[in-house]
């Protein structure tokens, strides 16, 4: 199961594939006692250096002959060996469940054999879920400290590391690789220091840190040169290229691809030939020398071919026919992307790339104008989306084809804008917004591998008919099936029905005021666009490419989040995002359906010439055109009988006086939190513009218990002066930290699943917490707890995207609700008290954090 964390698809190379057959296992240090185990011992040796295609059929001759001397255990320890080697062919789910069945074999119980299968299961996991592969590798240091193996732990460590990269926790992921990878060097286990070199360097390279990559990946290429026992250095090679290519450096990309080709082991050379044509073909397609880059892309598919790696076909075929495209050589590129559909089919078990294949493919029917049957191949493709999220087997997969999935939905969406079909290029965006947002908020805990089920093996089959008939019916029965099997059930949210049925966009424009602009962003490449929407018209504008965007937005990001004020990159964002707009000069109120990094941008604090767009404009934030409309038709209910406000403070009290400092905990890791002294004179001033009709729960009576207890849905403002927590590797339990309660056990915090089994009909929710707009961030969408208060009934949520300095934060939320007491809109309001703060000389640091998710529009 070939899934890529982070990486574009265009520019997907089997780098995590080829980081399969590199990984680590123990090195016995048994005395050769026959030729059995001499065999043994020397694949062993071959096999902890990395050399894992030298090592294969030692394994399978040690196997044999331990079977026939009836020493099954040894005979276990060299089968399971060489699942190192199948998993660049077999799909992974079976790999894993049949270790699953080896681990439960009286045989396994030998300690020795028993941590082999934990080992080789970490390993591969690490291509599943990252979260199971971190959890194996745990168990692994462990029992390898506890045997003496303290090389193996160290490597361990190391694994775990890269395990926390998949994850996206940057922070662990550097401090354990670079702990690894200095314990190698000092105890001088050169595969080791290569590994995790290489690891680290490939990290960088994600992280588009090009300069800083090439010299730890040189370190990792050098040592391999030093030491001839090491196998071929493929990830520091093929990430160095890479990095090469990120910062345009194609001539010195392609002579590293020639040294590399010219210093290929014999052994297997058709795969690493696959390997570098490809990472060449890509370097060349970047420079946009596409002839270059069509015969590296067909030497490469034709080693795949030879070798039936039919993932290699899949992934190699995509690329040629998109260099094929760029030549406008459809029928070419047809011939190509029909070849990686095929190839596709022949691994059942891995449909994840047939879907991007078929939107390719839709785009190339697009520029033949056969427009019906484009319009036919992105809808199969999407229908593959939700039959393929319906059966994600884990977390990280679902992410990933949310990745992709947002990436074909934005290129039918242009497909659809450039026929001059924006209603239903409208309503395809929105469907897009809903079915992430959906499956983001959708709880998923990481399963373990299973045999497929009757109902499985019903939808893969169906899930193949699809990719291979054009009957439309087709998608009507996989829907059906899907249904009928439970793996889509009735989806009653919001995100969920906007999926489903997402409005039209006259039924938006409804919802619309006469001085309010919606903009719905759609981040892609070449090209982005932005759909302005008022209540009386539409114009979609071109922007320049998502990646520009993205790059310049988490800059800007860094730079606020650093307290710095640099008003050239406001400027600039603001000329790239907002500038082209022209009913942005006649509408005042700004609603903003962000996309991908822009989720994270505080648009108040872009720049036009020398004044904040804060100063001439109100912003909020909806995570749907069609969430939107939906919200103000819920605002509809009675209010009458609102009980008002109620305001909870947890940490309350300076560290010295408390008896308790509260702590979060994900995963086994507590964070200690700071008191938050501010909070408690924050949630009483607020109360004072509620007279009469205030709750309030302050330091240790503001547990969960005590909040849940309330009737909060008749509770009209509801503010919440506590520490949030975005988790990146499970953000279904992000969460905020309320106090701790003793007498039940419970440690007071309450995660975003918890959250959203709240009900509540609070026109205002506001999270005065660290992080509470923040949730980890991809190409598909963020997930973070003011979606899960939105998706609970609140009408709006007043969150933070970055930590928040207690002091100028609670005189901002007192502002802000000085400024409701007043009867202005909440976002004009939250506008007020951020002008407050910006004209007393702050940056934007300290004001443009704070934000209106869901409808501003209303007053309290």
């Amino acid at each position: 199961m070939q899934i890529f964390s982070r990486a574009k698809w265009p520019m997907v190379v089997t780098v995590i594939a080829i980081a399969a057959i590199t990984a680590i296992l123990i090195h016995r240090h048994s005395k050769d006692q026959n030729t059995s185990d001499m065999m043994l011992s020397r694949a062993d040796k071959l096999s902890w250096d990395n050399s894992w295609l030298e090592a294969d059929p030692l394994y399978a001759k040690a196997e044999d002959e331990f079977l026939h001397k009836g020493q099954l255990s040894k005979a276990l320890y060299a089968h399971v060996s060489r699942f190192v080697v199948r998993a660049e062919s077999d799909p992974i789910p079976s790999l894993l469940i049949e270790l699953q069945r080896d681990l439960s074999l009286p045989q396994a119980q030998d300690p020795e054999t028993h941590l082999r299968i934990l080992v080789i299961q970490g390993m591969i996991e690490t291509n599943y879920d990252a979260a199971m592969a971190r959890n194996t590798w745990q168990q692994v240091e462990g029992i390898a400290e506890s045997r003496g193996h303290y090389l193996l732990m160290s490597r361990a460590m190391g694994e775990q590391g890269i395990a926390a990269f998949l994850l996206g926790d940057f922070t662990s992921a550097k401090k354990l690789v670079v702990r690894a990878w200095f314990a190698a060097k000092y105890l001088q286990d050169d595969a080791a220091h290569v590994r995790y070199a290489s690891m680290y360097g490939a990290g960088l390279v994600e992280l588009q840190r090009y300069d800083e990559a090439i010299h730890v990946l040189d370190e990792a290429i050098v040592t391999a040169d030093q030491s001839q026992h090491v196998a071929y250095p493929s990830i520091a090679i093929n990430s160095k290229i890479d990095a090469l290519r990120g910062l345009a450096r194609y001539a010195e990309a392609l002579q590293l691809a020639d040294q590399a080709i010219r210093r290929l082991p014999s052994t297997q050379l058709d795969a690493h030939l696959y390997q570098i044509m490809t990472s060449k073909g890509e370097v060349y397609g970047d420079a946009g020398e596409w002839n270059e880059a069509i015969a590296q892309y067909t030497m490469a598919l034709g080693y795949a071919r030879r070798l039936e790696y039919w993932r290699g076909c899949v992934q190699t075929g995509g690329l040629l026919a998109l260099a094929y495209e760029k030549q406008n050589r459809i029928q070419d590129a047809l011939a190509s992307i029909d070849e990686a559909i095929r190839a596709n089919q022949m691994i059942p078990a891995e449909l994840y790339f047939s879907p991007r294949n078929l939107a390719i493919k839709a785009e190339l029917l697009d520029k033949l104008g056969k427009q019906r049957e484009s319009y036919l191949f992105h809808e199969k493709s999407l229908r593959l989306f939700d039959s393929l999220l319906a059966t994600a087997p884990t977390r990280n997969v679902e992410r990933e084809l949310l990745n992709q999935m947002r990436e074909v939905y934005s290129r039918y969406f242009e497909s659809l804008s450039r026929a001059g079909d924006l209603d239903h290029a409208f309503t395809t965006i929105e469907r897009a917004r809903g079915r992430i947002q959906a499956q983001s908020l959708s709880e998923r805990p990481a399963t373990l591998p299973h045999e497929s089920t009757e109902d499985d093996n019903k939808v893969t089959q169906m899930d193949l008919s699809l990719i291979a008939n054009n009957d439309p019916g087709v998608a009507v029965r996989l829907d059906r099936a899907l249904v009928a099997s439970k793996l889509i059930a009735a989806d009653t949210t919001l995100s969920g029905r906007t999926f489903r049925r997402p409005l039209q966009m006259s039924q938006v424009q409804n919802h619309l005021g006469p001085n309010e602009l919606l903009l719905e962003y759609v981040l892609d490449n070449p090209a982005s666009s932005v759909l302005a929407i008022t209540e009386s018209g539409v114009k979609k504008y071109d922007l320049p490419p998502g990646d520009e965007i993205e790059r310049l937005a988490s800059r800007y990001r860094k730079e606020i989040h650093a307290r710095k004020t640099d008003t050239e990159l406001a400027r600039k964002l603001f000329n790239e995002l907002i500038a082209p707009i022209t009913e942005y000069r006649e509408k005042q109120e700004i609603i903003i359906v962000p996309d991908g990094q822009l989720h994270l941008l505080p648009f108040a604090s872009l720049m036009e010439n020398d004044k904040y767009t804060i100063q001439t404009h109100s912003f909020s934030v909806s995570p749907s055109a069609s969430v939107l409309a939906l919200l103000r038709d819920r605002e509809k209910q009675n209010q009458e009988d609102s009980l008002g406000y109620l305001g909870v403070a947890a940490s309350t009290e300076p560290e010295a006086k408390t008896g308790w400092i509260p702590r979060l905990t994900s995963f086994g890791r507590a964070r200690s939190l700071d008191p938050l002294p501010q909070s408690k004179q924050e949630v009483q001033t607020i109360a004072g513009y509620f007279p009469g009709a205030a709750t309030l729960l302050l330091g240790h009576a503001a547990t969960t218990a005590n909040f849940t207890a309330r009737p909060l849905d008749q509770y009209r403002v509801i503010h919440l002066a506590l520490h949030g927590y975005a988790n990146v590797e499970h953000p279904e339990r992000s969460a905020l930290a309320f106090a701790p309660d003793a007498s039940a056990r419970n440690d007071g915090v309450m995660d975003l699943q918890a959250i959203q089994r709240l009900r509540f009909r609070a026109s205002l929710v506001t999270l005065s917490a660290c992080d509470s707009g923040v949730g980890p961030i991809s190409e598909a969408d963020v997930d973070n707890l003011a979606n899960a208060f939105i998706e609970a009934g609140a009408e709006s949520v007043v969150a933070a995207l970055w930590d928040l300095e207690d002091q100028t934060t609670a005189l901002l939320m007192t502002d802000f609700y000085k400024n409701l007491s007043t009867h202005k809109s909440k976002g004009d309001a939250l506008r007020n008290a951020q002008l407050d703060v910006l004209a007393a000389g702050l940056p934007p640091y300290y004001w443009a954090s704070v934000e209106v998710l869901g409808d501003a529009s209303r007053s309290v």
